[in-house]
């Protein structure tokens, strides 16, 4: 009746992944402009996309730890992703990218790099190459 409660739980889980990738729009008011910083959000967003697009895919398999190990990097405050060190937030989400896609065959990595790159990329005008 609900339907399979593994697939909703990974696809909130990707939509919460595409939302931290994009840098955040300042807060005017008390408090402070952003929750997680936009140069933060900017240096994860590769790696982010990439495990937005192996959730995606309902061929992956992801055991309970490594989706607790993104729920935690994304929703945690203790995490580096809201901190203001980029490095060191981008040295943990590309970590966290091996660790999480590391079971997948070795064509498989590329093609999710490969999607994700592909995703985002501009017109051949806009970028300059043809």
């Amino acid at each position: 009746m609900f339907g399979n409660t593994a697939s909703t739980k990974r696809r909130r889980l990707a939509r919460s992944l595409e939302r931290a990738a994009r840098p955040e729009r300042p807060y005017i008011g008390r408090g402070p402009r952003h929750l997680v910083h936009p140069e933060v959000a900017i240096a994860c967003a590769p790696s982010l996309r990439a495990i937005e697009v192996a959730l995606l895919d309902e061929t992956v398999t992801f055991g309970d730890e490594q989706l607790r190990a993104i729920r935690s990097f994304v929703h945690d405050a203790s995490s580096t992703f809201f901190g203001r060190d980029a490095t060191a937030a981008m040295r943990d989400a590309v970590r966290l990218q091996h660790a999480v896609l590391e079971a997948r065959p070795v064509g498989g990595t590329q093609e999710v790099a490969m999607a994700s790159t592909q995703k985002h990329v501009g017109s051949p005008a806009l970028t300059g190459s043809r």
